[in-house]
């Protein structure tokens, strides 16, 4: 903040020089007889000068101001910046000249601000997440405060017009959150006002990962205790797995064994019940369905997550 002050320095003098005698004598042909001289100068520009309380008329710049008195002692006052006087005893001399030379002394006075804010936020945060923007008053003084805020992106959900507001960031993935805090007073005439911001990135969320079935085992039929020990290690699997799905596809050889004693019929029924009544497996998570033929039997075991698309059967 700043505030310009004003003070006077004063120079008051009689000239009794060679050059003032010139100036009388150049004088004399307006100046009254039986006079003397009170001139008057100011820097920057005019004020009223009175004299024993009468107006005289306005100092000069550059230049000052004549005016014409009686010999004896006066009041004289030199008006100044901001309503300031300044006030002497001059005492005028007969064909003589008094002069008043005012210059006025500019001083910038700087006091620091009442309050000095920092706006303190997140570097990154994730979509969806609710963001708070906080302004952190340094300063002391407690004066009362307006707070403005601007937000590009995100909702505000609470806080505006206080030193904290909450911004919501649904929506907002791969952008940018910047809020902006307008600070202000009615005291300081916006010599103090700030305006801060500060960014917050938002991680877009990532997609939820599709589920894939994928396969426990792969094996050609063959005795019925050899089958049923692959088969008990897709089961344990499927049941460690939630609601997950066992998707069994056998595909019916064309060999003579095939033909004759691995059926798929037969070897359909002997699995499904096998996973169902020894192992204890729900029925309703099996499926058991025929594949193209091959030169053996064989089974192809898949697991099946929620929501994961069914193998497909060649």
């Amino acid at each position: 903040m700043r505030v310009n002050r004003y003070n006077f320095l004063f120079v008051i003098g009689l000239i009794l020089t060679l050059g003032i005698s010139m100036a009388f004598a150049n004088d004399n042909k307006k100046r009254p007889k039986n006079t003397g001289t009170l001139n008057v100068k100011t820097t920057e520009t005019s004020y009223p000068v009175k004299v024993d309380g009468r107006y005289v008329g306005e100092s000069g710049v550059g230049t000052g101001a004549d005016f014409y008195l009686a010999p004896g002692i006066y009041t004289v006052e030199v008006g100044g910046p901001d309503g300031k006087v300044w006030r002497d005893r001059i005492e005028i001399f007969k064909d003589r000249k008094s002069c008043i030379c005012l210059k006025i002394v500019r001083e910038t006075i700087t006091t620091p601000c009442p309050y000095r804010f920092t706006l303190d936020g997140p570097d990154r945060i994730t979509e969806g997440d609710l963001v708070t923007f906080a302004a952190i008053n340094q300063g002391t003084a407690p004066i009362p405060l307006r707070y403005a805020w601007k937000v590009s992106n995100g909702r505000v959900t609470s806080g505006l017009g206080t030193p904290t507001i909450t911004v919501d960031s649904t929506g907002m993935g791969d952008g940018t959150i910047n809020a902006e805090l307008d600070v202000n007073d009615d005291v300081y005439d916006n010599k103090c006002r700030q305006v801060i911001s500060v960014p917050t990135e938002v991680r877009r969320i990532p997609p939820p990962e599709v589920p894939k079935p994928f396969r426990c085992d792969e094996f050609e039929a063959k005795a019925p205790d050899d089958d049923k020990a692959r088969f008990d290690n897709c089961v344990i699997q499927a049941q460690n797995t939630p609601d997950a799905q066992l998707y069994v596809i056998i595909y019916p050889g064309t060999d003579r064994l095939s033909v004759t004693r691995n059926t798929y019929d037969r070897l359909s029924k002997r699995a499904l019940d096998y996973m169902v009544k020894t192992r204890g497996f729900d029925p309703r998570r099996i499926a058991i369905v025929k594949g193209s033929a091959r030169l053996k039997t064989t089974y192809e075991i898949w697991i099946v997550p929620p929501g994961a698309s069914l193998p497909v059967v060649q």
